[in-house]
């Protein structure tokens, strides 16, 4: 099962404990919004993207996938779950 994890809290460990744990199941991929995009976050096998426009907020430069709000709404129906933290 694909599953979207959107986290919005700066050192959030207990979501990043989950998703490695889920990691080994299925497909996942994490989004960075809010005050996470300060986050440096490190999960092995799993895709991370980050809300250019909290990005662009917060002035201040990532080196993952940037995706718009747009491109949030389609990720959000490409998978078979969303999971907010």
């Amino acid at each position: 099962m694909k599953t979207l994890h959107i986290i919005r809290n700066l050192n959030d460990r207990l979501s990043q404990a989950t998703i490695r744990s889920f990691s080994e199941c299925g497909e996942e991929a994490v989004l960075l919004m809010q005050d996470a995009v300060y986050d440096e976050i490190h999960l092995e096998s799993v895709k991370v993207y980050v809300c250019q426009e909290d990005l662009f907020a917060r002035q201040i430069k990532k080196e993952f996938q940037q995706v718009s709000y747009d491109d949030i709404a389609r990720l959000v129906t490409e998978f078979d779950r969303t999971i907010v933290w």
